[in-house]
């Protein structure tokens, strides 16, 4: 299954100085360079508007592009859209693709996505830690 974010069917208007932003990023993220961009601001005012026409020039560019979704009520487990998203490319990959994506990192993703260690051979599950060893010290 291969998740493709649809191209967008309005003509995009507005918005130039956030999508330039926006393709800055990708940009330096294609380049190694990446950083956290956080669409934020009130309903209906274009977020998921302005992340479409982002990800159809990331596609574009050659770009794999995963869709999450946020859960909004209440009950969502940690950190779920990227769950769900990871999730789903996990499924949609090849084994020996996805071995060569995560190297010596599949091991750390495996404690979210369990499904890994079925799928990758070699990825061994993460040490168990008391809940108070995973936590980072507030300063």
């Amino acid at each position: 299954m291969t998740w493709v974010v649809s191209q967008p069917k309005q003509l995009f208007v507005g918005r130039q100085q956030e999508m330039a932003t926006l393709k800055s990023a990708l940009v330096e993220a294609m380049s190694g360079q990446g950083r956290l961009v956080m669409l934020a601001g009130e309903p209906g005012i274009g977020k998921t508007r302005l992340a479409q026409e982002l990800a159809s020039n990331a596609q574009e560019r050659g770009v794999r592009v995963l869709w999450g979704w946020c859960y909004e009520g209440e009950g969502a487990p940690p950190y779920w859209p990227w769950v769900d998203s990871i999730r789903n490319y996990v499924q949609s990959t090849k084994p020996s693709l996805l071995q060569t994506q995560l190297g010596s990192g599949a091991a750390p993703v495996a404690e979210m996505i369990p499904e890994i260690l079925g799928i990758l051979d070699g990825v061994e599950p993460a040490p168990s830690m008391e809940p108070d060893q995973g936590e980072v010290p507030a300063f």
